[in-house]
């Protein structure tokens, strides 16, 4: 089972420190998930992570793989610019979609993005914390830091956990 984890053509949301947390939760919940990325060679079986970069649409590989993919979660921001990236991707993609991760939260969501997100799939919200924001400067994994993002994220996948397992029965 492949799970793909973008926001398109939007970097910085937060997509490879999403993806390297929830295969840490989801080996703790004893699903043997491993975090690839999309273009780096044969990567065996099982539950993979596929952590994708920012890519443009004219990327034609980066799409290919994206079509591979069982079920997508997108990690997004609260600008619009991410908004329109995963709409385009959405469209074209058209896989399920596990969830949708609204990242770095200050205060509370906007109702707009919460509304538009959640046409899209279940959405979950990670407050911002400068501890998470800091992690990689510092070379520390990101289930390694104390920090309420960290807790949200793992919470996101727990629920994504459920998500996808209630799919398979």
């Amino acid at each position: 089972m492949r799970i793909c984890v973008t926001s398109g053509a939007k970097g910085g949301t937060g997509k490879s420190t999403f993806a390297e947390l929830m295969a840490f939760v989801w080996r703790a919940l004893g699903n043997p998930a491993r975090v690839v990325k999309p273009l780096g060679g044969s990567p065996g079986s099982g539950l993979l992570i596929v952590d994708f970069p920012a890519f443009q649409l004219t990327d034609r590989r980066h799409l290919a793989e994206l079509l591979r993919c069982d079920s997508v979660i997108y990690v997004a921001d609260e600008d619009y610019q991410t908004l329109a990236s995963v709409e385009v991707v959405h469209a074209i993609v058209r896989r399920p979609v596990l969830g949708v991760v609204l990242n770095k939260v200050i205060k509370r969501p906007g109702r707009d993005f919460l509304r538009q997100y959640g046409r899209l799939g279940e959405v979950h919200v990670v407050r911002f914390d400068e501890k998470m924001a800091v992690h990689r400067a510092v070379g520390v994994p990101p289930y390694r830091v104390r920090s309420i993002a960290t807790l949200d994220m793992a919470k996101a996948a727990v629920e994504l956990y459920k998500c996808a397992n209630a799919g398979k029965r």
